[in-house]
């Protein structure tokens, strides 16, 4: 009943179904998390990103590379992911690995219950608080030839339609459905409430309909009209949403809906080593350690991967590459996510 009624109020603040406030942690899984980072020295911020995520204790202990990946994907720092790392060893070592493994139980601790409560209100001001940001960008927003709806924007040119879906960060591509037909439109993530259901305006070309998953968060709609006698503007997208003024639609004039390349971009840094005074004279591999944490010092954020490019690269125009051109292309080829920039057909 305390979880429904939470849910009502984050309900009022966000817009978000009860059934999916609900699926948030319970009483005694926010207690064992906030133990957890207690333990692991994490702030007040960490802790409610990582219930904001649902991310229990049972969840991060199955597997330390997946509760790395998911802290990172909650918004933890590096360093925050490295407390949380130590605490989740520490955890398996003195509860799960013990003879009698210790069971977290609330009962009828007045501490514990208030502690609970405390971090449940907190997680009500952070819905509230996102959903006011949510609101604030969305009213700032305008869509030339389309429209922006409560969790997509569509436009439109003569001859085709372009939907942008916001999905849930860290998304899969083999989680995502976009079943398309000439006439109906279902988007969203599998197993959850369809974002887009719906029938279209008017008629769709299915044969050239594609779709592609952006940043694992962002879904593109590419939707050709099916044109038979001539060009129309639609003054909406799904029958039965708010339509637009047609009068205003212009040719050539349709909003990017794509990502903006500069939030994409690969950032590189050189390391320099001591300048070497002697010729003859190799690095040994404690000096180039220590540069490599000197530079983790600096960027605490970044990674680092051991690749081999060929320098000697050319352009499509024949030109020769810079180094840090061939880098780059030897980055986005091997090391940027799979599931990105794909055009994909209907999963229906």
């Amino acid at each position: 009943q305390q979880n429904e009624k939470i849910a009502r109020d984050v309900n009022m603040a966000t817009g978000a179904s009860v059934e999916e406030i609900l699926q948030v942690m319970d009483e005694r899984e926010i207690y064992e998390l906030r133990q957890l980072c207690t333990t692991a020295g994490l702030t007040q911020d960490a802790l409610g990103n990582l219930i904001d995520s649902n991310l229990s204790v049972p969840k991060l202990v199955r597997s330390e590379a997946a509760a790395m990946a998911d802290a990172k994907k909650a918004g933890l720092s590096m360093a925050e992911r490295q407390k949380l790392r130590d605490a989740l060893r520490k955890h398996k070592d003195e509860v799960l690995s013990s003879v009698e493994p210790r069971i977290v139980d609330i009962g009828d601790d007045a501490e514990a219950h208030h502690i609970v409560a405390a971090q449940q209100q907190l997680a009500i001001e952070r819905a509230k608080a996102r959903a006011g940001k949510a609101e604030e960008s969305k009213g700032d927003e305008f869509v030339q030839n389309g429209n922006v709806l409560q969790k997509y924007r569509w436009t439109q040119e003569q001859n085709e339609l372009t939907v942008a879906v916001e999905l849930p960060p860290g998304t899969n591509k083999r989680d995502v459905v976009c079943k398309i037909t000439t006439q109906t439109l279902v988007a969203g993530v599998r197993n959850e409430q369809p974002i887009i259901d719906g029938t279209f305006y008017n008629k769709v070309k299915l044969d050239d309909c594609m779709w592609q998953l952006q940043d694992q968060h962002r879904l593109i709609i590419s939707l050709p009209k099916l044109v038979i006698d001539k060009y129309e503007w639609w003054p909406c997208l799904i029958k039965g949403e708010p339509e637009i003024n047609t009068d205003e639609c212009k040719v050539g004039e349709a909003t990017n809906l794509f990502c903006n390349n500069g939030d994409r971009r690969i950032r590189i840094q050189k390391i320099e080593l001591p300048e070497n005074r002697d010729p003859k004279k190799k690095y040994s591999p404690e000096e180039a350690e220590k540069a490599w944490k000197n530079f983790f010092t600096k960027f605490p954020d970044w990674g680092a991967w051991e690749i081999t490019f060929n320098p000697n690269q050319t352009k499509a125009d024949g030109t020769k590459m810079s180094e840090e051109e061939a880098l780059v292309d030897t980055l986005q080829k091997g090391f940027l996510p799979k599931n990105e920039g794909e055009w994909e057909k209907s999963t229906g």
